[in-house]
């Protein structure tokens, strides 16, 4: 039972070194979007499993990672894939119907959150976009802190993301658009549980050790 104890506080130990040791910040990169992606790592989610026209499901990609991926300003059934020539053949937005102001009035704008099923350590998405304002990126961890922020270069198309390089603990990868497009979702992601999830456990195996003790000394 001594050695149970041990793993639980060790575990309980583990998270609370986790926690320092994720603060540090993840690196901005940038890349080339489609048809020379680069770079490529990981998973990849681009969108072409579907025809243009189909709505983006909240739970489309739970298969391959994607807890959901929303666009949080309400744009609804505008909110799907289209055909494009920047990222053939699909890409994901909100379309030309869709406007919330800014520099460009031509729609396309959104607010697109995507949330990773495990933490991850390095994300990248693929932008398309022509003119408007500069898309921000962000990424979050599990309790929705800002990990890092990024301003994406106006009018152009490209590939931007985020390396923690090993520290898995980005769990969202916010994009906020003034007229772009999305495509080519890449991640790599740890099966590791969560934080949060570990100090459950640690904390179930304290529990589980003062269960038995207890009955041992009912019994005695």
């Amino acid at each position: 039972m001594l050695s149970l104890v041990k793993l639980g506080l060790g575990l309980i130990g583990g998270v609370c070194l986790m926690g320092v040791s994720m603060v540090s910040q993840a690196v901005p990169f940038t890349g080339a979007p489609n048809p020379a992606l680069s770079p490529t790592f990981g998973t990849l989610v681009d969108f072409d499993d579907q025809a243009a026209g189909t709505v983006v499901g909240a739970t489309d990609y739970m298969a391959l990672g994607i807890a959901s991926i929303t666009e949080t300003t309400g744009s609804g059934n505008s909110f799907q894939r289209y055909s494009g020539t920047q990222s053939q053949p699909n890409y994901i937005g909100t379309g030309f119907g869709y406007d919330l102001g800014g520099s460009d009035l031509g729609g396309w704008d959104g607010v697109f959150l995507f949330e990773f099923s495990s933490l991850a350590d390095m994300v990248g998405i693929g932008i398309a976009d022509s003119r408007g304002d500069a898309e921000v990126l962000k990424v979050y961890d599990s309790s929705m802190g800002v990990l890092e922020s990024f301003t994406a270069t106006a009018g152009a198309n490209t590939y931007f993301g985020f390396d923690h390089s090993g520290v898995y603990d980005i769990k969202y990868l916010e994009v906020a658009c003034d007229f772009c497009a999305l495509d080519d979702l890449q991640f790599t992601s740890s099966s590791v549980p969560e934080p949060a999830s570990l100090t459950l456990l640690g904390m179930g195996l304290l529990g589980a050790y003062g269960l038995r003790k207890k009955a041992i000394t009912n019994v005695a």
